[in-house]
């Protein structure tokens, strides 16, 4: 299993920003593997709803299924993957957040498990996917700042 951590400061308030990163609705705006995304369950967001999202892998449009698996608003919300994606047997993402100098400090730490005979590029997958993940904090940072 390999673990990674990115952070970064958005000068807006805690609860702007869980809502903008939780809402599916918005993913394909700061997240560059999604083109839409949309909750599947009806209930209000919490621990067990679901969510569908869509992308492009390997040039063809993929399906993947989120579960909501921690939800604490305005501070805390995780979710992983329900079934096998692409080279990931299992992979979670949480994202903390921290009141700080009036603004809000995001971290994003994911797991991930790549399938059997590929367990070799774990350390490879991990350092691209930081740098993924890092970018993808940036835009979302630029998006909130700019109202």
């Amino acid at each position: 299993m390999q673990k990674f951590t990115v952070s970064v400061f958005i000068n807006h308030s805690q609860q702007d920003v869980f809502d903008f990163l939780s809402d599916p609705a918005n993913l394909s705006k700061w997240d560059s593997d999604f083109e839409s995304a949309e909750w599947t369950s009806s209930d209000a967001p919490g621990i067990g709803s679901t969510y569908r999202a869509s992308g492009r892998r390997l040039g063809s449009e993929k399906d993947e299924w989120f579960e909501i698996v921690q939800w604490n608003r305005p501070d805390h919300y995780s979710y992983k993957v329900k079934e096998r994606m692409f080279l990931f047997e299992r992979a979670e993402t949480a994202i903390t957040l921290k009141p700080k100098d009036n603004g809000t400090e995001a971290t994003c730490e994911y797991q991930f498990e790549i399938v059997g005979r590929l367990k070799f590029t774990e350390g490879l997958v991990a350092k691209m996917g930081k740098k993924r993940i890092e970018g993808n904090l940036d835009t979302a940072k630029r998006l909130l700042e700019a109202g």
